[in-house]
C-alpha cells in the first residue's frame, strides 16, 4: 500500500513538468520560407542559455524575424523539474517575414 501511495506522489510531483509554449508574432506576420528550428538550454535557473538568442541572421535577403515560438516537450520539462530548473532545455522555432517595410500604425489598408 505504501509502494502505491508513494508511486502517486512521484506522479503528481511529475504533473508541473508537462508541455508548454509561447508564440512571439507580429499582428499581421508575412511568413516567408519554412520554418526553422534551434535547440536551446538554460542553466542556473535562466542565468546563462545557449544560444543566447535567435537572430534573423539565417533569414535571406535582409528580411526580419515574423513569429518565434518557443516549446518545451514534456521530457524537457522534466528534466528541468528534475534538476530543479538547473538545466532547462527547449524547442525554438522561427520563421523569417517578408522583406520590405512593416505598415505604419501596425495595420493593413482599412
Amino acid at each position: 500500500m505504501t509502494k502505491i501511495k508513494l508511486a502517486a506522489a512521484c506522479l503528481l510531483l511529475s504533473i508541473p513538468a508537462g508541455c508548454m509554449q509561447t508564440l512571439v508574432q507580429a499582428p499581421q506576420p508575412s511568413l516567408a520560407g519554412t520554418p526553422q528550428e534551434v535547440q536551446s538550454t538554460a542553466y542556473l535557473g535562466g542565468q546563462v542559455q545557449r544560444p543566447g538568442f535567435v537572430s534573423a541572421a539565417r533569414c535571406q535577403h535582409g528580411e526580419q524575424l515574423a513569429r518565434v515560438l518557443v516549446r518545451r516537450n514534456f521530457w524537457q520539462g522534466f528534466l528541468g523539474w528534475i534538476t530543479l530548473g538547473m538545466v532547462t532545455p527547449t524547442t525554438v522555432e522561427y520563421t523569417c517575414a517578408n522583406a520590405g517595410e512593416p505598415p505604419l500604425g501596425g495595420g493593413g489598408s482599412r
